[in-house]
């Protein structure tokens, strides 16, 4: 990028993944691997500053959908408290605000001269610029990855999880309906009007929609929901 940007970081994923690279080793390496990757993505990014964000310890989504996240009953790294601990005391890092996970900072505080870096897919529904580092194993290789999501974009892939569902985070879609026919059923449409009538169609139950949406729903503000998007677009649709 030639543009220089400030680096929104997923600290979480930061976190958890230099924790577990380093479940065998001394703590020291998980924070030796926690401060490389930080400097890596400055780097590949260009930044001159960063933001980068951790998740608190409650979760309004878990409020909507006790079983948001239920599936994810693996031990968790090690080191990880640990490596979370001198992000806050040593990197700046940052527990987004009250209630709300990593994603919803990256979305809010996105803007046209950041960059959010993560390799969650899930938020490249937030328009703008995405960085995702190079991973993988000796047996294989994902290179890093520059993008710059468009709002149509970002709106397209939150609606078709909400068809598909998020086993990642337990959220279930519609049944028989997964990553292709998604798509497919997607694909000619222009506008989030369109987008929003398709998939409350084919819930066919409001409450289930609303629920699952809620909760595959990164914000954009702190003031944002995807209850008071359903409301204003529900209500556009009852006007015409």
């Amino acid at each position: 990028m030639e543009n220089s940007l400030i680096a929104l970081i997923d600290m979480d994923l930061v976190c958890y993944r230099c924790a577990a690279s380093a479940e065998n080793d001394d703590v020291g390496i998980a924070i030796y691997r926690a401060n490389e990757l930080l400097d890596t993505l400055l780097d590949r990014t260009n930044a001159t500053e960063y933001r980068a964000f951790l998740s608190g310890r409650n979760n309004f989504r878990k409020q909507i959908y006790p079983e948001y996240k239920a599936n994810r009953t693996q031990p968790k790294p090690i080191h990880l408290k640990a490596l979370q601990e001198y992000s806050v005391e040593k990197l700046n890092a940052e527990y987004a605000p009250d209630n709300l996970e990593a994603d919803d900072a990256l979305g809010i505080y996105q803007t046209e001269e950041s960059v959010i870096c993560s390799l969650d897919k899930d938020l490249l529904m937030i328009p703008g610029n995405h960085y995702q580092w190079a991973f993988g194993t000796s047996k294989w290789q994902k290179d890093e990855k520059f993008f710059t999501q468009t709002e149509l974009g970002g709106l397209k892939l939150f609606y078709e999880q909400c068809l598909k569902g998020d086993k990642a985070d337990n959220v279930k879609g519609i049944a028989g309906i997964g990553e292709v026919k998604a798509r497919k059923l997607l694909e000619n449409l222009t506008t989030e009007e369109q987008m929003f009538d398709l998939v409350r169609g084919v819930y066919s139950n409001d409450g289930e929609f609303v629920m699952n949406a809620q909760c595959l729903w990164i914000l954009r503000s702190l003031d944002d929901s995807f209850l008071n998007r359903y409301e204003k677009l529900k209500d556009a649709e009852i006007q015409e």
